[in-house]
């Protein structure tokens, strides 16, 4: 366990500290510097296998035990290349490795049989095993009909490498004897793996191969005391049962190659039931792990499968049990080398399985550990003991494709195991390649009670790791008094103002007793150094030390001390004093006095040695948990808290928000909303001034003891966001004790009332600010527990004061000449007059950070509305900002012509001829017409250009080209045209905070001049005149017949009567039998009767 602080009340007038050092086994300690390097013959695979292996009869001796499974035969072998198991020493010699004698026997080809590609050892005393799966039974041998059958064998050796018992020897293949053929036991493979149980008393054969690469493990009994009492009815057993052979009772499909990697442990599945882990790395194309128990005398029941995740992850490759949260459960370690996740970049995994107190049905996540791309992280996990002695198991995970190869330490913990490894070893600093493709681990080879790690590489190489002792400081102190009295003097009697006395405690080490007396550990730690420093907190703030350590050497500054602490192998307390003293007529009585107590080890220098062959004894290491460095601090007695010596503050905040003129002290607080906010309206000033009132009264003043005393060491933290900036504060004359440091506004002392202002820059405000925040915390080591962060909120409101004007040069254009087509323009001087428009865009304020969704809108007309060009875009400029650009850039110049100097111009009419005048005069009388995008005479395409931060003035130029042809067609007899383009500026925000000033349009009026009369041909107006004749003539005589031209006399429009003669008799007034008046008509008329 890690140290804490802890202060005490010592007794006696001196201010002391005690320092105890309990040193524990902890921390990370792989030894990099004194490898062990062992070579082999080029091309063998010296080292695709390893085991750490050590004897005890006929003599003590470890070994380090290699596999080569492509070593050239000897003797009768010679030729061949059977594979070879080495042994190495324990020396620093690279070249010592000894070929151990295993079957020279010549009557069969071994050739290629991969001797070797297994080892495993039972650990100190035990026997060893290593395999060649690719032995292969011969049949008929130099015959037609011969057959070869990969079935794979193994070799149990005794703990000294040599046949000593019945156990031992190469007569380790169940396959030998069984039905042949891949369906069967044709290409067993046995051996691809090996392993021993945890009590020594079974052997693991994994055979991949068997049943159609179904795969099979076989666990058989390896314990002679056993086999020597009769006790043959313990096994052996097989997942398709020893006695039936059924195929069906595995359960994983065809070609799964059950039994590439095996293991087992006890507590995984229960706490006294051994189980069996067996890997399938192609099961359901993903990958499986298979935990099985024993059931019956031959059989091995499955009890629970692990599927992988990703396709061809080939999870379950290797796998390794160990108790990594030291709860007594065995957890799963799983490693899948060709997982891969391109995105994350991901080349391998290893899967974590925390034993769920053997309910794995409800087994939580497992935890992944993830490789590099192509590093084949995973293709071997090793159970490497507790290399630290924290009681935790430790891990080790290959990757040989990781660069030259690495391996990755991890470190088992409460929590189950820590991501993050805590040592990886390079192949690289060690002249490696395909580092990390085998791990051996969990055995002592030097003796110094910490297991060592050896790994192996596909280049020939093995290379040892040796674990240093690790060393864990528990830190106790004790400071007396604990507080500084500045009224008192606290060392009487002692020579000098002492103000602190600190004494380390190294109290022994907590190892067993064997290592207490290590004459190896106590000559490499021969003393502890420990280092004082004091004000490191002040120091950091950049302001002076207040203390002179008075033991400290003439080398050091005054605020340190270096003392050590020998170490003589003893089990009672060696101390150690530091005392420092304060200077004189110090201002700051505040700050507590701030310690750093910092130990490391003393290095010893190597000792020489008389032996060549003797190791380099490893010096120990400090844990890196916890930290070497221990802090603590030292008070002042605090002043102004009344009778009580309670300080109970009562600190108070108000702020508001405003202006001031930089000439004045006059504050202006900022309006307010109908909401009862302060708004805030950026337009042209620079500052906004954030007004704050803290106050320190009693709250209530008929009893001031309640509170209201000083706030020492009082604080008001300000944090601003990103869009204000701290540009200066204003603060009485009387207040000398605040300061500033950054965000930070550090007040001493706080009587009665302080009022201050903060001057913030707006400079960093865009147009998507839309409040004013500031984060305002009062603190104090006073008691005050209603403290809580108070923020200054303001409404913003942004007024763009931008305007546009634009002007075009010439403003008058003229158009004349021949009709051109498109396709005959080569060159913009074909096109017709240039002209040039130039628009101003101002800005009146500061600059805003950002104007990025402003933008100048140029309405430009660049067709008429039957698709024939009008004012052709030719390039575009914006002045002072070479990086903008408008959109669409494909409207500028679509037709990529380009300016030709040899090209002539249509030129203008500027001479006034008599023609002209006669032209201008006929003109009077003709229309002229608006051509405007908005009226539908013309279309236009938006031009939008961004508005970037800028003070001060921007200007765009557009120089475009008036198509000719299109006016000489469309407008012949027009007099004048207006043509009219617009600007104006826009902002693309949905806030409701942003006021635009000013967005004027603007009207462009170019004039052209007359254009020419167009001739009509002379036979036309022949034909014309003869029409018009002949149509007169023919409506003439139509006229004429029809009477139109006879003309009427006078006398011919009176009435014309003919009259008849009535005789006398018969008129009625001379009829005798009337008689009465006669009457005469008042409309009648007397008419000559032609007779008289």
């Amino acid at each position: 366990g890690g140290g804490g602080t802890e202060r005490e009340r010592g007794e006696g007038g001196g201010v002391s500290g005690l320092f105890k050092a309990l040193v524990l086994l902890w921390g990370f300690n792989l030894d990099t510097t004194h490898t062990l390097h062992k070579l082999g013959d080029h091309g063998t695979f010296f080292g695709f296998s390893l085991a750490l292996h050590q004897q005890l009869t006929p003599e003590p001796q470890s070994w380090i035990l290699v596999g080569a499974p492509q070593a050239a035969g000897q003797g009768l072998l010679r030729g061949s290349r059977p594979g070879a198991l080495f042994r190495c020493p324990i020396t620093p010699e690279e070249y010592d490795c000894e070929r151990v004698d295993i079957d020279g026997d010549g009557e069969e080809s071994k050739d290629n049989q991969w001797l070797g590609v297994t080892v495993k050892s039972q650990g100190i005393g035990g026997k060893v095993v290593t395999c060649a799966h690719l032995y292969e039974l011969r049949q008929r041998v130099n015959q037609p009909s011969e057959t070869r059958d990969p079935i794979g064998r193994c070799y149990v050796l005794s703990e000294d490498l040599t046949e000593r018992d019945d156990l031992d020897g190469g007569e380790w293949k169940f396959c030998e004897g069984r039905p042949q053929g891949h369906e069967q036991f044709g290409f067993c493979q046995q051996g691809l793996s090996v392993s021993f149980t945890p009590d020594n008393n079974f052997i693991l054969f994994g055979a991949p191969g068997t049943y159609n690469w179904k795969g099979e493990m076989r666990v058989q009994l390896l314990n002679q005391t056993q086999l020597d009492l009769g006790f043959y009815d313990d096994g052996p057993y097989e997942v398709a049962d020893q006695k039936q052979l059924n195929a069906q009772l595995i359960p994983v499909p065809y070609h799964s190659y059950l039994g590439f990697s095996v293991d087992s442990a006890m507590g995984i599945m229960s706490l006294g039931e051994l189980t069996f882990v067996a890997g399938a790395p192609r099961a359901n194309h993903t990958g499986a792990v298979v935990l099985l128990r024993k059931d019956n005398v031959y059989r091995l029941v499955p009890q629970h499968i692990f599927w992988g995740e990703e396709l061809a992850s080939s999870f379950g490759y290797s796998v390794a049990t160990t108790d990594l949260n030291k709860d007594g459960w065995t957890d799963l370690i799983v490693g899948a080398p060709n997982f891969f996740d391109r995105k994350a970049e991901i080349g391998g995994a290893v899967y974590v399985y925390l034993n769920p107190f053997g309910h794995w049905d409800d087994q939580a996540r497992p935890i992944r550990l993830n490789g590099t791309y192509d590093s084949m992280f995973g293709i071997t996990v090793s159970n490497i003991g507790d290399l630290d002695q924290d009681g935790y198991g430790d891990i080790a995970v290959g990757a040989p494709f990781d660069g030259d190869g690495k391996v990755f330490i991890y470190r088992g913990s409460h929590a189950g195991i820590e991501t993050k490894p805590a040592q990886v070893l390079d192949g690289r600093d060690f002249d490696v390649r395909r580092f990390g493709y085998s791990i051996s681990g969990g055995l002592d080879i030097d003796n110094n009670q910490y297991p060592d790690i050896a790994v192996g590489s596909l280049n020939d190489a093995v290379v040892l790791f040796r674990s240093r002792p690790v060393i864990h400081v528990n830190r106790v102190i004790s400071i007396d008094p604990q507080d500084i009295d500045l009224e008192q003097h606290n060392c009487k009697g002692r020579d000098g103002v002492c103000a602190l006395c600190v004494c380390p405690d190294i109290s022994g080490f907590s190892i067993p007793p064997s290592l207490f007396t290590h004459r190896s550990l106590f000559y490499s730690l021969q003393a502890l150094v420990v280092h004082f420093e004091a004000d490191t907190e002040r120091r950091k703030l950049g302001l002076p030390h207040r203390v002179n350590f008075l033991g400290r050497s003439s080398l050091e500054p005054e605020y340190t001390q270096t003392e050590e602490v020998e170490l003589h192998r003893q089990r009672y307390p060696v101390c150690t004093t530091a005392v420092f003293q304060l200077h004189e007529s110090i201002r700051d009585k505040l700050r507590p006095i701030s310690l750093a107590i910092t130990h490391t080890i003393k290095p010893v220098p190597p000792r020489r040695h008389s032996g060549a062959k003797r190791l380099e004894k490893l010096a120990p290491v400090l844990s890196v948990s916890p930290s070497n460095t221990l802090y603590s601090e030292i008070n002042f007695l605090r002043e102004g808290c009344g009778s009580d010596k309670i300080c109970q503050s009562n600190l108070k905040l108000n702020y508001q928000f405003g202006t001031r003129p930089l000439t004045s002290d006059l504050f202006t607080p900022l309006p307010k909303d109908e909401d009862d906010v302060q708004v805030f309206s950026l337009s042209d000033q620079r500052l906004v001034v954030l007004e704050i009132t803290v106050t320190n009264m009693p709250s209530d003043p008929s009893d001031p003891e309640e509170n209201g005393d000083d706030a020492h060491a009082a604080q008001l933290l300000i944090t601003l966001p990103n869009t204000l900036s701290y540009a200066g504060s204003r603060i009485p004359p009387q207040v000398r004790a605040l300061t500033i440091v950054l965000s930070e506004i550090s007040v001493y002392v706080l009587l009665f009332q302080l009022k201050f202002s903060i001057n913030l820059s707006t400079s960093n405000i865009t147009i998507e600010t839309t409040e004013l925040t500031a984060d305002l915390l009062l603190t104090t080591i006073s008691e005050q527990p209603d403290l809580v962060p108070v923020t200054a909120f303001a409404k913003v409101v942004i007024e763009l004061p931008l305007s546009v004007i634009g002007l075009a040069r010439p403003h008058q254009l003229f158009f004349s000449g021949t009709v051109k087509g498109e396709s005959a323009m080569t060159s913009l001087d074909d096109i017709g007059s240039p002209v040039d428009f130039e628009f101003v865009v101002r800005n009146q304020c500061v600059s805003l950070q950002t104007l990025g969704s402003a933008f100048l809108n140029i309405m430009w007309p660049y067709e008429l509305a039957n698709e024939k060009w009008l004012l052709y875009p030719a390039s575009l400029k914006f002045e002072g900002h070479p990086d903008t650009h408008c959109t669409p850039t494909g409207a500028l110049n679509p037709l990529k012509l380009h300016s030709s100097s040899l090209a002539q111009l249509p030129q203008p009419v500027n001479n006034v001829s008599s023609s002209q005048l006669i032209s201008d005069s006929a003109s009077e009388r003709r229309k002229s017409l608006k051509l405007d995008c908005l009226l539908g005479s013309a279309r236009c395409v938006l031009l939008q250009c961004p508005l970037h931060s800028f003070s001060g003035q921007a200007v765009l130029k557009i120089h475009a080209r008036l198509w000719n042809s299109s006016f000489i067609e469309e407008f012949p007899a027009v007099s004048a045209l207006e043509l009219l383009v617009r600007a104006n500026i826009t902002v693309k925000s949905s806030i409701k905070h942003l006021v635009l000033k000013d967005a004027v349009p603007v009207m462009i009026y170019p004039e052209p001049g007359l254009a020419d009369q167009y001739w009509i041909p002379w036979w036309i107006i022949l034909i014309a005149v003869l029409a018009g004749i002949l149509l007169l003539t023919l409506l003439v005589c139509i006229l004429w017949k029809c009477g139109f031209f006879q003309r009427a006399h006078y006398k011919d429009k009176l009435p014309q009567y003919h009259a008849v003669k009535i005789p006398r008799e018969d008129r009625p007034q001379f009829q005798t039998e009337k008689s009465g008046v006669v009457h005469k008509k008042e409309w009648a008329t007397h008419w000559s009767d032609g007779t008289s």
